[in-house]
């Protein structure tokens, strides 16, 4: 996803670990950007809801953690 402005990420199943990751692509002071990832775990496969904001259009996702119980979701921010 490509967000302009303010995200927001809440994971609805509170029996997932969520790691947040920051990472700088640009050191422009005025017009930063980064790449954010959220790396989504579970000591099993299961099917996980989360909500979002990203830069004003909010939704909600389901997302299937399967064999391997993880799933990256990736942001990159102007």
């Amino acid at each position: 996803m490509e967000c302009k402005g303010d995200y927001y990420i809440e994971i609805m199943d509170k029996e997932v670990k969520a790691i947040r990751q920051v990472r700088a692509l640009s050191s422009n002071l005025t017009e930063p950007r980064y790449r954010v990832t959220y790396v989504i775990t579970s000591n099993e496969p299961r099917a996980v809801r989360v909500r979002y904001v990203c830069g004003g259009e909010a939704g909600e996702a389901e997302v299937v953690l399967s064999k391997v119980m993880r799933f990256v979701i990736e942001l990159l921010r102007d």
